[in-house]
């Protein structure tokens, strides 16, 4: 019998329906993050430094100068953009530096890479300590996957020739360059403040900034390594310059616009947010039916005559004091598995029960699967824009829910040969501190990965240094 029937008969026979029902409404926004990426004309910002007297331009980053703030919050907020930036900084991280020696084999001829240990080299040891260069690498691989653009101070001592001390990574988020000087040819200057938002800053700090082009090139010269365009080799006064690390894109000559900010052009990480949300709002404020009681007409009678009830205040009082009692009853978690008792008669003219109460459960059209393949099909556009398959960080890869071992080993490794420009980008500063310093020529600098191992040799992970094969032990 269809549930409409199932009414009908039970209101012939003298019930009425009384539904307990529990929910409200909330007003849902849809948000549009589709041009906060997008450019805009907008004017340089002439900005006093502090201690300085005459005002720079400085190129603001975004429609409002707070692009990267921007980014931050909505990078906060989704999941699948979130993990996946962790992740690939993780992997531009890799598990630390290896410093090694490029050694030509005697005997074959080949160039072999040799490690170096403190006892070889310990200035070098003790640069790399004595500025956490671990710290210092973590800022710049978080920096470079969020924004493509990354800056270090670079600090020198007084001594001469000068010697490179101190390298300190400077947040993009805070960071503004300086429009290109017509007679350079170039920006001049990095600002770095916590108030672009304002406007206006207080707080700016300018910098020398190192030519783009060619920025060890532009150091040594400032130093005094190399011949300026006067011909003379002689160090300036400036002991602070600032270096911007980049991942290169076309077309733009002051910030990098990375390729997964697509994300939020096409809309998916609208669509992505909107999903959670909406989840949310429907679990929360939904109308949702448990139950449909019906109750005789003739059982308010009896129980208004039991109470002695007889003005219509007194029984509207007792009638709603009876449902609510039997709402609670019915959904109240401290009463599941309870046993609902109701008395009967058996009418034996019309040959049915004559029950006072009866209690129909009703279906629930949300079981808790609403939007899972839309939830699904977000994730994987969002980690494909952002360059990250998503069955490495734990993200539904479609109607197959899983991958095997070898595929996940192989992909990881993927994943690691194609951020080695990143990973490359974190390092340069130890390269122009070799150049600057004086240490020997046939130190390198490498970034040492996890290579995950096969089941023939155990499960687990192994460090690949790259000195030697993979294969071999």
């Amino acid at each position: 019998m269809m549930k409409e029937e199932l009414n009908q008969e039970l209101i012939a026979q003298g019930y009425l329906a009384y539904a307990f029902s529990q929910g409200g409404e909330s007003p849902l926004k849809f948000e549009d993050n589709s041009d906060i990426v997008t450019d805009k004309d907008v004017n340089p910002i002439p900005v006093t430094p502090k201690g300085g007297k005459d005002p720079i331009p400085f190129v603001p980053r975004g429609s409002r100068n707070d692009l990267p703030y921007d980014i931050l919050r909505r990078t906060a907020r989704n999941v699948t953009v979130a993990s996946n930036i962790e992740f690939k900084s993780k992997v531009v991280y890799g598990d630390g530096i290896l410093v090694y020696r490029e050694v030509k084999d005697a005997v074959t001829g080949k160039w072999e890479k040799q490690e170096v240990t403190r006892q070889d080299a310990p200035e070098i040891f003790d640069f790399l300590e004595l500025n956490d260069f671990g710290h210092v690498r973590m800022e710049l691989a978080n920096d470079l996957c969020l924004f493509y653009d990354a800056y270090v101070e670079y600090v020198f001592d007084r001594n001469d020739p000068p010697r490179l001390v101190q390298v300190i990574p400077l947040e993009t988020a805070c960071s503004r360059i300086s429009e290109i000087d017509e007679k350079e040819g170039r920006s001049l200057w990095h600002g770095y403040s916590a108030e672009w938002y304002l406007g206006t800053p207080t707080d700016l700090v300018a910098t020398p900034l190192l030519d783009r082009r060619a920025p060890l090139r532009d150091l040594l010269t400032r130093m005094g390594r190399l011949p300026g365009k006067n011909g003379i080799a002689k160090a300036g006064r400036d002991r602070r310059f600032v270096h911007n690390l980049r991942i290169n894109t076309p077309g733009r000559f002051y910030y990098a616009r990375p390729y997964w900010w697509s994300v939020f052009a096409s809309g998916w990480y609208d669509f992505s947010n909107a999903i959670p949300t909406y989840k949310k709002a429907l679990i929360k404020n939904q109308m949702s039916l448990r139950y449909i009681v019906y109750i005789k007409d003739t059982f308010w009678g009896e129980l208004f005559k039991k109470y002695r009830a007889t003005d219509e205040k007194a029984q509207a009082g007792l009638q709603k004091k009876f449902l609510d009692e039997l709402n609670d009853y019915l959904t109240g978690e401290e009463n599941a598995g309870k046993t609902f008792v109701s008395h009967f008669r058996y009418d034996r003219v019309k040959g049915i029960e004559d029950k006072d109460i009866l209690i129909t459960p009703l279906d629930n059209a949300l079981k808790g699967g609403e939007y899972i393949e839309d939830s699904e099909e977000t994730s994987n556009t969002l980690s494909y824009g952002m360059g990250v398959h998503p069955s490495i960080i734990g993200s539904s890869p479609g109607k197959n829910k899983s991958i095997n071992g070898t595929e996940a080993r192989e992909l990881f490794i993927i994943t690691q040969a194609l951020m080695k420009s990143f990973q490359e980008a974190t390092l340069e500063p130890l390269y122009f501190a070799k150049r600057l310093n004086g240490w020997p020529e046939d130190i390198r600098f490498s970034v040492t990965n996890v290579q995950l191992t096969t089941l023939d040799k155990g499960t687990g992970a192994t460090k690949n240094t790259g000195l030697k094969p993979e294969n071999e032990e």
